[in-house]
């Protein structure tokens, strides 16, 4: 842990930033609710795969660049809300098939995963939440920030998938009861898809 400043209050800092809600942990809730605490467990490694990315680009300046340009920060941004309203309307109009195969199923877990990675890179709040957070806890006599960066965020993310795995989990198996009525299935389908148009419609127009 060389050249990390106050790890004890990265620790407090980061445990507030995971639990506070935004848009992972009404993702990985919704998700959870809809299709089962398996598919929120997953959305949970996906967000937190994401998160390890975020970290990767504040290493390496990315997240600066596209912090100090607005047109590269506007096109993430519409990007992740385009993304976020598609997998939405996906959820509404895509009907449940509880005879899958072993395939589909297989087939079904990867899109979760994908779609949990995606939704948490084309987050703009994370870049520029990443880019102003970690390097407080960076010390600037330090040659090598490239490590530091990615210990930190390494203990980030790894914080990250505990809170939301235990999200998933619990919130999937209270999805699991409401699921096995048919008709309550179509309404936590809806409510899902509806929930992550308004998220992705909330990114679109907010002003930053």
């Amino acid at each position: 842990m060389e050249g990390i400043i106050n790890l004890p209050l990265f620790f407090i800092s980061s445990i507030m930033i995971i639990i506070a809600p935004g848009p992972d942990f009404i993702y990985v809730t919704t998700r959870s609710i809809s299709d089962g605490n398996k598919a929120g467990i997953l959305s949970a490694i996906g967000v937190c795969v994401g998160l390890l990315i975020h970290t990767m680009f504040a290493a390496f300046g990315l997240s600066a660049i596209i912090q100090t340009s607005r047109v590269a920060y506007l096109i993430i941004k519409y990007i992740g809300a385009a993304y976020l309203i598609y997998i939405g309307i996906k959820a509404i109009i895509t009907k449940a098939n509880v005879e899958s195969s072993n395939v589909t199923s297989l087939n079904k877990n990867g899109k979760i995963f994908k779609q949990a990675v995606l939704t948490n890179i084309f987050n703009p709040k994370a870049i520029v939440t990443f880019m102003a957070f970690l390097p407080q806890f960076v010390e600037v006599n330090v040659s090598n920030h490239i490590s530091q960066f990615l210990c930190l965020g390494c203990i980030f993310s790894l914080m990250a998938i505990l809170w939301f795995g235990l999200i998933g989990y619990f919130a999937g198996t209270a999805g699991g009861f409401l699921k096995r009525n048919k008709s309550i299935q179509s309404i936590l389908r809806y409510i899902s898809g509806t929930i992550m148009i308004a998220l992705g419609l909330r990114l679109a127009v907010k002003n930053d």
